[in-house]
């Protein structure tokens, strides 16, 4: 009976098989979600300097870019659910074996190939989100456990920390993945074959439009992480106490769950333009008020629910459009790769512009960046808004 139970499949259109699918796809590059919590382990407990820390994460980060890449070219040629098993059970091991290491050389090494087994991990991942019937629900849904995930650790980590060592972000890494694992046992061999059922057209103004939406997803989410990066700072900067700007952020953060779970309950109902243009808008206010010299914490407040609102929501529906670009789940990688781009870039481009502790030119370009991806989706967004009303058409008809 126990048996049975365990080698039941869940229906690959069931709400349940999706949020499997969105939790694998987090676990891979998981730490981005509470980075913060990472370099502060890094730098504190584990003992390396500020300096080392960022470059361990960076080093991280570089090695999921290169593991997404290498996951562009594998979604067609292997099978999706051997390969995620091979690799999420390499990554356990490797997050775990990280609470041994305290040699800095050796934890840039170690750290890259953890990076690069997870970049697969979410490459492929990707793949298989964009090949369901709904991939609205599919990428908010994903938003919605990153952004869950993220609040949780933040929270619960000091205490984890306080009761095992300070290599217990670790230990939750590889938590994530293991149970990563047991989601996988559950979902059919083959969930990504859910969408091959449905009428298409020749889509002959691929090219163009995608590298059109490609660059306004890495616009878009670089003008984000360049906020995200430094918003604690801009609210040191205008008086607001530490403790302060701390509780200010984790309780706005709570509005990118809302956000992200709007493209779950919505999905393309309503057309996905409106909701972008709507999410961009919200994305340049907040740039704008964070950037008054006169900062209020209603002001400081405010900006950050814009932004923390409609980031998941604007980066949900671009990747659902990129799915329905390309049913074989490829571009939806290259997606996921862009992305990574975006938000590694983000912090870089903001310490670029930063000019004495004044953050005005850096908000401004940022809301300028925001205002250019807008003008790069429309045209990618609204032709696909037409071939989804061709293809409803077409169904009708059959």
């Amino acid at each position: 009976m126990l048996k049975h139970f365990i080698l039941e499949k869940v229906p690959v259109n069931s709400p349940l098989a999706y949020f499997f699918l969105a939790f694998i796809a987090m676990a891979g590059l998981s730490y981005i979600n509470f980075l913060p919590s990472v370099v502060n382990a890094l730098a504190g407990g584990i003992g390396f300097s500020d300096a080392e820390a960022g470059q361990v994460v960076a080093i991280n980060g570089y090695g999921g870019i290169v593991g997404s890449t290498g996951a562009i070219f594998l979604v067609r040629r292997i099978h999706w659910q051997r390969a995620m098993f091979a690799f999420l059970a390499a990554l356990t091991a490797i997050d775990i074996g990280t609470v041994w290491i305290d040699d800095y050389s050796l934890m840039l090494g170690w750290r890259f190939v953890a990076g690069t087994v997870g970049g697969l991990c979410v490459g492929i991942a990707f793949s298989v989100l964009a090949r369901l019937n709904n991939p609205d629900r599919a990428f908010g849904l994903l938003l919605f456990v990153q952004f869950s995930i993220g609040s949780l650790v933040i929270y619960l980590l000091p205490g984890l920390e306080a009761l095992l060592s300070a290599y217990a972000v670790f230990y939750v890494m590889a938590s994530f993945v293991l149970l990563s694992l047991v989601f996988l046992l559950f979902l059919p061999s083959r969930p990504i074959d859910s969408r091959s059922t449905r009428q298409s057209i020749p889509l002959s103004w691929l090219p163009g439009n995608t590298l059109l939406l490609l660059l306004a997803i890495i616009f878009y989410q670089c003008a984000a992480s360049a906020i995200w990066a430094y918003v604690g700072l801009i609210g040191l900067g205008a008086g607001f106490s530490a403790e302060s700007v701390s509780t200010y952020i984790a309780t706005t953060g709570l509005l990118g769950l809302p956000g992200a779970m709007l493209p779950v309950i919505s999905g393309n109902r309503f057309g996905r333009l409106y909701w972008v243009i709507a999410g961009i808008a919200l994305s340049i206010t907040a740039a704008v008020l964070l950037s008054f010299s006169q900062l209020t914490p209603l002001l400081y407040v405010t900006s950050m629910a814009l932004l923390f609102f409609s980031w998941p929501a604007v980066q949900s529906y671009l990747l659902a459009v990129t799915a329905e670009m390309d049913n074989s789940g490829r571009l939806s990688t290259i997606a996921a790769v862009v992305a990574t781009v975006g938000l590694a870039s983000g912090p870089l481009l903001a310490s670029s512009l930063l000019d004495d502790g004044n953050f005005s030119v850096m908000l401004y370009t940022c809301a300028m960046i925001f205002l250019l991806s807008f003008f790069l989706l429309f045209k990618p967004v609204q032709a696909q808004k037409k071939v989804g009303a061709v293809e409803l058409s077409l169904q009708y008809q059959s």
